[in-house]
C-alpha cells in the first residue's frame, strides 16, 4: 500500500525558535494516525502545518504524491482538499442540521447535496435531523454533525484537533470507537491531537509520541505501550515503575526481583546497568508466593486494586488484584512476576537525563577522536 501523506524532516518555527524538530512519518489510506503528547510539544502546530495554516522552515510535507508545504512552497489550506475537526465543534447555531452540514458542497447540485446530508445522517447514526438545529441536541450529537460537516466534501485526509476534550468521561469513551467506526466505513484518512492516551489508544492504528518538537516514537498502541523506545514514552504511555538491574546475558537480568529471563534479545552486553519498565499488569497478587512487598499506597479502579508495593531494599513496584482483593496499608502482599517481555532502557541520571551507555558513547568517541 502506497503512502497518502508523507512527512520528511518537517522543521517548524515560530519567529527563530525552532518548535517542531525534522519531524518524519507516513500515512498510508484509510489509516487513523494521532499525534499524542503533553501541551506545549507542538503537536496542535504540526497539525496545523499539514493543514496549511503554519509555514514549514524545513523539510516537505507531501499528500498523494504531491508537495503541499516546503520553505519556498506552500499550496493554501483551501486547495488541499482537507477537512477539520476543532475543538469548539463550531457549528453554526443558525442554521439547520441539514444546512450546516451542507456548508462545504454548495457547490453541487441540490439533489446531490441533499443525498449526501442523508447518507451521512445516516452513517453517523443521527437520521431524521435535518431541520433540527444545533442547540437541540447533546454534545456528543453536535460532535457527530461536526464530523459529517468535515467529511461532506469527501476530503482526501480529516484533521481532528482535540474534538474531544470539551466532553465528559463516559461520553467520550463510546463515542470516539464509534467515530473511528465512521471514519473506516467511509475509508478516509485522519490524524488526530490529543493529550489523552486511551482516546488514542480507541482511534489510531499509529500514534506519534510528541515531546518537545520531537517525535520520540511512531507505532501500534501496542508497540509504543509494550516496546517503548525512550523514558518518556515508557513514563506517558501507561502506568509503570522503573527498576534497577544488571544485564545479565542476552535475554535476562539481574534485579531485586531476582533474575528475570525475557522472549527477546537485550542487545545490551553483559554488565550493563539499565532501568526495567515493569507495568502494573506485570506483577500478579500470589498468596502463595514467597516473594512478599509491604503495601504502601492503593486506589480503588472498580474491577480491580491498584497497590504499591515495597520490596526489601525499598523499591516500589505496582500490582493489580482482582476487585475483592481489598488490603490495607502497611500489609505484606504475596505477588508473582508475569513478565515475558523484558523492556529495558539505559540507567539515566533522573536529574540531568544523562544515560551511562551515552557517557559510555562520548568517552569512546572522544578515544577515537585522540
Amino acid at each position: 500500500m502506497t503512502a497518502h501523506l508523507n512527512l520528511t524532516d518537517v522543521t517548524l518555527a515560530y519567529g527563530d525558535t525552532d518548535i517542531v524538530h525534522s519531524v518524519s512519518l507516513e500515512l498510508k489510506k484509510g489509516e487513523v494516525g494521532c499525534l499524542l503528547g503533553p501541551s506545549g510539544c507542538g503537536k496542535s502546530t504540526l497539525l496545523r502545518a499539514i493543514a496549511g495554516f503554519e509555514p514549514v522552515k524545513a523539510g516537505e510535507i507531501k499528500m498523494l504524491g504531491h508537495t503541499l508545504s516546503t520553505a519556498s512552497q506552500n499550496i493554501p489550506t483551501e486547495k488541499r482538499n482537507i477537512g477539520m475537526v476543532f475543538q469548539d465543534i463550531a457549528l453554526f447555531p443558525h442554521l439547520s442540521i441539514a444546512e450546516n452540514i451542507k456548508f462545504g458542497i454548495r457547490s453541487w447540485s441540490k439533489a446531490d447535496q441533499k443525498q449526501r446530508v442523508t447518507e451521512l445522517l445516516d452513517l453517523i447514526g443521527l437520521p431524521g435531523t435535518e431541520e433540527r438545529y444545533p442547540h437541540s441536541l447533546s454534545g456528543g450529537q453536535q460532535q457527530r454533525i461536526a464530523l459529517a460537516r468535515a467529511m461532506a466534501p469527501k476530503p482526501d485526509l480529516l484533521l481532528l484537533d482535540e474534538p474531544f476534550s470539551g466532553l465528559d468521561a463516559n461520553l467520550r469513551e463510546t463515542l470516539v470507537p464509534e467515530i473511528r467506526e465512521i471514519l473506516k466505513q467511509e475509508q478516509m484518512s485522519a490524524i488526530l491531537v490529543t493529550h489523552d492516551q486511551m482516546e488514542a489508544f480507541a482511534m489510531a492504528d499509529k500514534i506519534a509520541v510528541m515531546q518537545q518538537g520531537v517525535i520520540q516514537q511512531w507505532g501500534t498502541a501496542f508497540n509504543i505501550y509494550h516496546e517503548p523506545k525512550t523514558r518518556f514514552v515508557a513514563d506517558f504511555v501507561g502506568l509503570g515503575e522503573f527498576l534497577k538491574a544488571t544485564v545479565k546475558d542476552e535475554y535476562s537480568v539481574e534485579s531485586a526481583l531476582g533474575c528475570l529471563v525475557g522472549d527477546e534479545p537485550l542487545n545490551y552486553p553483559p554488565g550493563t546497568p539499565v532501568e526495567l519498565l515493569i507495568r502494573p499488569d506485570d506483577i500478579q497478587h500470589s498468596e502463595s508466593s514467597p516473594l512478599t512487598g509491604r503495601i504502601v499506597r492503593k486506589w480503588f479502579r472498580g474491577s480491580h486494586y491498584l497497590y504499591h508495593v515495597q520490596l526489601e531494599h525499598g523499591e516500589i513496584l505496582p500490582c493489580i488484584t482482582a476487585c475483592h482483593h481489598d488490603h490495607d496499608e502497611g500489609e505484606d502482599l504475596g505477588i508473582s512476576i508475569e513478565l515475558d517481555h523484558l523492556v529495558v532502557l539505559p540507567l539515566c541520571d533522573p536529574e540531568t537525563g544523562v544515560c551511562d551507555l551515552q557517557q559510555a558513547e562520548v568517552v569512546q568517541a572522544q578515544a577515537i577522536n585522540l
